[in-house]
């Protein structure tokens, strides 16, 4: 028999180094992608519920300072306070006295007066009166014109009131008070308004 022999095409050592390398690169791209599948999808799992929680997080906080201030806010500018009413100075005019046989005096002055509105709305006031007392006993009043006071701000008034002590009688505190040079003057007055 006759011994054959086939010939096996030469094949070019580039063309199989190539072959061998595309081979290999192939292998270690699935080996790695095979390594890196699991953290990828342990750290997508992992890391958007956490930021996802602080986002979260972060709005409820920034939620409650934002109520907290409304109504600190609200408290502080809607709730009505009282206006207040004060005698700032007053200053003698003319001032007649006697001690004897019947202490009694007279005297007129001049008043500045403040009504201060602490709101943050105008507040509208009536007439009001303003008396004055020694001892309790009424010795002399001026009225105050209705008026309206701007929100956060003060009204100035002035006043000029006539006192006596004709309501004043069988008072035997007036004599000492006269010579002694002081009389203790008391004011009162009712403000109503909206």
């Amino acid at each position: 028999m006759a011994e054959t022999n086939f010939v096996q095409p030469k094949e070019n050592k580039d063309s199989t180094l190539a072959k061998e390398n595309k081979d290999s690169t192939l292998v270690q791209s699935k080996e790695s992608d095979l390594e890196e599948q699991p953290q990828q999808s342990e750290d997508s799992t992992t890391e958007p519920s956490s930021e996802f929680t602080r986002k979260d997080l972060a709005k409820l906080v920034a939620s409650l300072v934002v109520v907290a201030l409304t109504i600190v806010f609200s408290v502080l500018v809607f709730t009505p306070k009282h206006p207040k009413f004060k005698v700032r100075s007053v200053a003698v005019e003319n001032l007649d006295y006697t001690t004897s046989p019947k202490p009694s005096f007279n005297m007129r002055f001049a008043a500045k007066m403040t009504v201060k509105n602490p709101n943050f709305g105008y507040f509208r006031y009536g007439v009001t009166n303003v008396s004055f007392a020694y001892r309790g006993i009424q010795v002399g009043e001026v009225l105050i014109p209705k008026a309206r006071v701007r929100a956060v701000s003060t009204r100035k008034m002035n006043a000029a009131i006539n006192l006596n002590s004709n309501n004043v009688r069988n008072d035997t505190n007036l004599e000492s008070d006269i010579r002694s040079g002081t009389l203790t003057l008391t004011v009162q007055s009712n403000m109503k308004g909206k």
